[in-house]
C-alpha cells in the first residue's frame, strides 16, 4: 500500500488526474474489513505507554501522508488515546492487554474517519 500512496503523492504533485484512482484504491485499503497492520509481535511497555513497530523496521510515510492530507490532520494522527505514525504506534496504556484493546478500537475509528472522506478525497 505505501507504493500506490506513493504513486499518489507524486500524481498529485504532478497534478496528473490518476490520484483519484490512487486515491480510492487507498480508501478502499484502509477502510477494509480485513485490514491488519503489520505491526511486530512484541510491543514495548514503557512509563504508561505502550509502543508497537511495525514489521521489518518498514515506514509508511507517504500513506501516513494522504490519510493526514485526507483527514487534515498531522502526523502522528491522534484517535482517542493512540497516536499512528509512520514509524510507530503509540498508545497511551501502560497495560499491554489495555493498550491492544485501545489500539483495535482506535483503528476501526480510524477506518471509519477515512472511509467517511472517500467522496471528498474522490472530488478533489
Amino acid at each position: 500500500m505505501e507504493d500506490i500512496a506513493k504513486r499518489y503523492v507524486e500524481s498529485k504533485q504532478n497534478n496528473a488526474s490518476d490520484s483519484k484512482i490512487f486515491a480510492g484504491q487507498i480508501i478502499d485499503y484502509v477502510s477494509s474489513s480485513g485490514l491488519k497492520l503489520p505491526l511486530q509481535d512484541e510491543a514495548v511497555v514503557s512509563n504508561g505507554t505502550t509502543s508497537y513497530v511495525y514489521r521489518k523496521s518498514k515506514a509508511y510515510p507517504n500513506l501516513f501522508k494522504f490519510i493526514s492530507e485526507v483527514l487534515h490532520s498531522e502526523i502522528p494522527i491522534t484517535v482517542n488515546d493512540v497516536r499512528f505514525g509512520p514509524g510507530e504506534i503509540i498508545v497511551a496504556r501502560g497495560d499491554q492487554d489495555e493498550a491492544e484493546e485501545q489500539l483495535n478500537l482506535s483503528l476501526k475509528e480510524l477506518q471509519k474517519l477515512v472511509h467517511a472522506k472517500r467522496a471528498e478525497a474522490l472530488r478533489s
